[in-house]
């Protein structure tokens, strides 16, 4: 357990337990539970908008911290020498998350801690040596949401707020030693949708040959969004930048320890 404090809602306990259950020498079973919070900021308690009264925002001075309780069950195992995976289903039940609610006068808005919800999903990861100098990985993240309003909630926008994160990723890697001394990475991605603000999904191939000229050295040159046309990742419409095609080159260099 871990004990926190802060000058907005004092202590914070966090506890977890764990516990785990090794089937076998390559094989291992476990699950988790453990409470997590988010307390608040000044941010959270002190936002006055305008600057000065009559306020449209009128701070926070009753918010709280925002609670998760997080359970998972994972397993990982190595079925056979050049193979290794791993699973974990997780669930998490939020409460006291932060709202904008209306004041009863009708006149501006206040912080406070009046929705909740629940995100579920799974998560996978699996890695392939398929020869001495080339490995193979890839992983996916599947996850639902699910927030709402408490009864009694004024919050004008509600949960359209919060939780905007896309429903899958996955990802593809594949990682060549060409020499000893030369390098050659390879990403294939993909991220769903965001549902609000929307955002497309979008595949997106990424590059990297690296070259260690030296013991301490190294040169790599990385290129980014190799297929398709210049895509959105994030944000409104009226302010989201496009991520194009791009060149780094890069030089590293690590100096001898004594």
């Amino acid at each position: 357990a871990r004990f926190e404090r802060n000058d907005y809602t004092g202590n914070e306990f966090l506890p977890n337990a764990r516990l785990a259950w090794k089937l076998a020498p390559d094989h291992l079973l476990w699950s988790a539970v453990s409470r997590a919070v988010r307390a608040p900021s000044r941010l959270d308690h002190d936002a006055f908008v305008p600057g000065s009264p009559p306020y449209l925002l009128d701070g926070g001075a009753g918010v709280r911290s925002e609670i998760a309780t997080v359970y998972e069950v994972g397993y990982r195992g190595r079925p056979v020498r050049r193979v290794s995976y791993s699973v974990t289903a997780f669930h998490a039940d939020y409460d006291h998350l932060r709202s904008q609610e209306i004041d009863a006068s009708g006149t501006f808005l206040f912080f406070g801690n009046e929705m909740e919800g629940t995100t579920r999903g799974v998560e996978m990861w699996a890695t392939y040596q398929a020869a001495q100098n080339w490995r193979l990985s890839g992983g996916a993240t599947f996850l639902d949401t699910d927030l709402r309003r408490k009864p009694g909630s004024t919050d004008p926008v509600g949960p359209r707020a919060l939780g905007n994160d896309p429903s899958y990723q996955w990802l593809l890697r594949s990682a060549l030693d060409l020499t000893p001394k030369h390098e050659i990475d390879i990403t294939v991605r993909r991220v769903g949708a965001l549902p609000n603000p929307a955002v497309p999904a979008y595949t997106a191939v990424d590059a990297r040959l690296g070259w260690r000229f030296h013991k301490n050295a190294e040169l790599s040159l990385a290129l980014q969004n190799l297929i398709g046309d210049a895509h959105p990742e994030f944000a409104q419409l009226n302010v989201q930048s496009e991520y194009g095609r791009t060149v780094f080159l890069e030089l590293l260099w690590r100096p001898s320890s004594r």
